[in-house]
This record gives structure tokens, sequence and C-alpha cells, in this order.
């Protein structure tokens, strides 16, 4: 007998799939296409319905397919990515076409912006002409090879531009004391403070802040490999050519963390732990704190909640050290200058700073308000540390490079070469360099302006002005770093019997303050410290010269 097999038409659509080669969901990638959208996940979209609407259906396929490829392979982070395809997009809007040939290079070779990403298109019209011989032309690959890149302008570290070179110690003391103040007046948050006080002290780029987690503020014992014992912050490293991926796989740079700001990063992490569990609406143990941001905020917690159960569809509490929790380096880059306020980690509505709007001190270069960004902050203080004698090698591994080349600028330091100059020469040259200029009077009735009562020079004690002499000259002076800043100046005329032992003693006790260690809502100090000694030997100076004075009376 014939047996015939027959299978239940029914188990077919029980036991095979059909739908298991389907075209994957966009769901679960960093990057992918929405329409003609292109979309950043927890960054932004790049909208080029536009820039694509002369493309033909197989070139704009074509496009979106080897666009989506190309970063996967992770030779660039998701920003430089993004810098690329804005200028090719606004490039195509300018300049719409339906393949890309040498003409079109040329005519987006025009714009600066394009000609500054210009590499990094090159690489992605490099890797599509592989995949797609079509879609550019080997004229098109050549021309965009060959062109010069931008002119390259004269670095801000060299120019003596008031409002892109390096702050003078004036300008970086107006500024510390500035930030200090909206702090203790409630103006800023301990979140925007920290922040501004982690790029003067440390110099580091806007991502590295905001790349930050609770986790790599802590104590080190002596089992660090770096030989750094006590309380440190360990910021992540940026544009390490060996790293897969852009969030947090470069090496890590440690550094020692002061007292003032460790109390302020304790003050951030009892902060930002209580918005985390009210926004989240979950406890978090030490370890699942250690994962967050150091910095965040109630939107940004919200968005990356949505994302990683909408989009990515994982688990919450084991993605914590998700990328998507820490806020855009673009919002670290307005709290650096000062355009933002915010955010902040307060989670009450009638508790909010956005509405404060602080601005930074005027400069004493410009009489204009400071212009303040992480480029000047990172120029100042590696200047600072240059003119402290800090080796180059040393300081290359401290800002975390790999060549002591990019540091030439900083030790090309005219002013600081006279400096040590002028230091060098000191002891031939102080007997007249810091000698006092000015002309004695016994008495007020002898001064050049004397019948002018807007020569006389007091100085306080207590509540009680006393005169110190007079000015001869007719104008004002702006150099005032000292309480009687005259007795250096050849126009000075000081009493002989003026209580000049007090300004003295008032110098020597300022010089003493500048050295005390820094305190939160103790006196500032700076960096380096304001250098009284040459205005000291002047008094002293002065103080002898009418000591002969009155022995000559006597």
């Amino acid at each position: 007998m014939n047996k015939k097999d027959s299978f239940p038409s029914n188990a077919i659509s029980q036991d095979i799939d059909l739908k298991r080669t389907e075209r994957p969901h966009p769901k679960g990638e960093n990057t992918y296409w929405d329409g003609d959208t292109l979309v950043y996940v927890g960054i932004k979209p790049i909208r080029m319905n536009r820039a694509l609407s002369h493309f033909s259906p197989t070139m704009k396929e074509s496009f979106k397919q080897n666009t989506s490829s190309f970063l996967k392979q992770g030779k660039y982070s998701l920003y430089s990515h993004i810098a690329y395809f804005e200028r090719l997009r606004t490039q195509l809007n300018t300049y719409p076409t339906t393949t890309f040939n040498a003409k079109w290079i040329a005519l987006a070779l025009t714009n600066s912006s394009f000609l500054r990403v210009k590499s990094g298109i090159l690489q992605f019209f490099l890797y599509w002409h592989e995949r797609d011989s079509a879609a550019i032309s080997k004229d098109a690959l050549r021309l965009l090879d060959d062109s010069a890149s931008t002119k390259m302008k004269r670095r801000s570290v060299l120019s003596d531009d008031p409002e892109k070179s390096w702050l003078s110690d004036e300008e970086y003391e107006h500024l510390l004391r500035a930030t200090w103040n909206n702090y203790d007046c409630g103006a800023c948050s301990t979140q925007v403070t920290l922040i501004r006080l982690m790029s003067m002290q440390y110099a580091r780029r806007p991502v590295q802040i905001a790349y930050l987690k609770v986790g790599d503020v802590h104590e080190n014992d002596d089992s660090d490999t770096q030989g750094l014992i006590g309380r440190v912050v360990n910021f992540p490293g940026v544009k390490d050519r060996t790293t897969e991926h852009d969030f947090r796989d470069s090496k890590f740079e440690t550094h020692p963390l002061a007292d003032h700001l460790w109390d302020l990063c304790t003050i951030q992490r009892r902060e930002v732990k209580a918005l985390y569990e009210h926004t989240l609406g979950l406890v978090l143990t030490d370890d699942q704190l250690k994962q967050m941001p150091l910095f965040c905020s109630k939107t940004q917690i919200k968005a990356a909640q949505q994302l990683i159960n909408e989009h990515y569809q994982i688990n919450l509490l084991e993605n914590l050290d998700s990328r998507l929790f820490h806020i855009k380096r673009t919002r670290i880059t307005r709290i650096l200058t000062w355009s933002e306020n915010t955010p902040n980690c307060n989670f009450i509505a009638d508790k909010p700073l956005g509405w404060l709007r602080t601005k930074p001190p005027i400069t004493h270069r410009t009489g204009r308000t400071m212009i303040v960004n992480a480029t000047r902050m990172r120029h100042t203080r590696i200047r600072q540390l240059a003119r402290q004698g800090v080796p180059k090698h040393m300081l290359s591994h401290w800002l975390g490079h790999t060549s002591e080349r990019s540091l030439e600028s900083y030790y090309n330091d005219p002013p600081e070469i006279a400096r040590q100059l002028d230091d060098a020469m000191a002891p031939a040259l102080l007997p007249l360099a810091m000698a006092f200029a000015g002309t004695l009077i016994d008495s007020e009735d002898q001064a050049s302006r004397a019948n002018d009562p807007n020569s006389k020079l007091e100085f306080a004690r207590g509540s009680e002005l006393r005169s110190v002499g007079r000015c001869g000259k007719h104008s004002f002076c702006a150099i005032t770093s000292v309480p009687i800043p005259c007795y250096r100046c050849k126009h000075f005329e000081p009493l002989v019997d003026a209580p000049h032992q007090e300004v003295l003693e008032a110098l020597v006790q300022r010089q003493a303050a500048e050295k005390q260690p820094l305190k939160i809502g103790g006196q500032r100090n700076l960096l380096m410290p304001i250098d009284l000694s040459a205005d000291i030997r002047a008094v002293e100076n002065c103080i002898a010269r009418c000591n002969a004075r009155k022995a000559e009376r006597e």
C-alpha cells in the first residue's frame, strides 16, 4: 500500500517564523534612518529631506545604507560623524545635485565649514565609492583629496587678542571670585559651580566633564598604579585612536583633588543621588550610584529612561552606566561660557534656578564682559603650569597628550622670559628698580598741588583716614594693586611724618594672606599669588629716607 506522507497545514504557521527574514527594525541601534532623517539616539536628528530630494531612489537608498555602516566602523566619534553630515547636508541644500562629481565638489569646497571637515567627508566618500562606484566619480575623489585644508589661523594661545588669548592673572582671579560669589549667594547651583571650577582647575574638555561618573571621584589607596594616594578624580580620556567606541573607552587621566573640590563633589553626589531616586522612583545602592553621571538633570534622566525602555528595550537597572544618562557636551559648553545657568539637580518645581542669569566679570583689558570658554580655560591653565616650571613631558601627561609637540606654543612665552631675565638681574638692579622715586615733603604746604584737595593720598586705619602724602600729577593712576600704590611712582610726594610703617605692615599682612591655602568660605587663593615684594621694598626705602630726613631736622 502506498503511503503518502502528509503534514497538517497549521504546523507550518506554528513552527515556521515567516517574518524571520524581515528587514530588521531600527530599534536598538545608536543611529538609524527615520524616513529621510538621520537619528543619533540621545543626541540629535539631522533632517535631510531637502538635501536628498534630488537623488534617485537607488542613490538615496545607497546613501542611507552606507551612512549607517560607515559609522559602525567605530573610526569616528558620534560628534565627529554629526559634524561631517551636517556640513554635507548644508552643501547639498545650497547646491542640489543628482550625483557627486568634480563640479559639485569644487562648489562645496568654497565653504570654509565644509573645508574644515573635508578629510572626514573624504573618508566617507572613499568608503561609499568602494561599495557603489556610481555614487561619486573618481575625479571628484581626486579633487577632494588634492584640495588644501582650510588655512590655519593664528593659534589663540599665541594671540594678543584680549578676547581670545589666555586670561591674565588678574582676569583669572576675578573669574574665580565671581564663580564662588555666585555660588555663595545662591545664584548658581552646586552642579554649575563645580563644572566651572573643574574647567578652571584641570582644563578638561567639555566632553570629558560631561562623561564623568559619580565613581570617578574617590579616595585612592596605595594600590593605585599611578602612585596617587588620597582624593582623586578620573577624567575619561578622549581623542584616543586605539579606542573601539566613543564613550569612556579611552585611557583615564587621574588627578589629585583639592579639599574644596572634594567638598563640592560630596555635596553634588548627595544632590544627584536624590535627583536619580526621585526621577526613577527607586533607591540606588552605592555601587549603582557610582555608575551614574556626576552631572545630570531631570529632563536627561527621563529621556534616557524612555530610550532604554522603548528604543533599546533592555533592563534599566542593568544599564545605569549608559551614556544616555549623561548630559550633552553642548550643555557643558554653555555653562562654561556663562550663557546658561542650568541644568541643576533641583527636582522640586518651585525651586528652579533657570531664570537666573549670571555673567562673568568685566575684564580690565577691554572694559567689557569677559569672554570665557573651555579653550581659553585650557590655554590659561596650561600657561600657568608652564610658567611654574612644569616640564613638557609632565605637562603632556597631565593633559593626556601623547606628544610634547603640541605644547611648544605654551613655552613660547616672551613676557615670562622677560620676567626671568628681570629676576636674574635683580641683585644688581634692585637698589635702583625698587627704590622710592618720589620727593619727600615736611608738610602738605610744600606739595606741588597743595591747593588741590584731590591730590591728597590717604591710608585707612580702622574707621580713620590718615594722610600719607600728595600726588604731584594731574591724572588718574589705574595700576592699583596695593592699599597705597604710589610708593614706586616718581610723582608721589610722601609726608615725612606720615604712618608709612602702618602701610608696610598692611602690605606684609596682605602678602602673607596670599600664601594661605584656599578654603571654602574664606579668602580665595590664586594659583599664582600676587607678588607684593616690589611694593614692600619701595615702602621700606621710603621709610628709610623719612628716618634720615627726621635725623637731619633734629
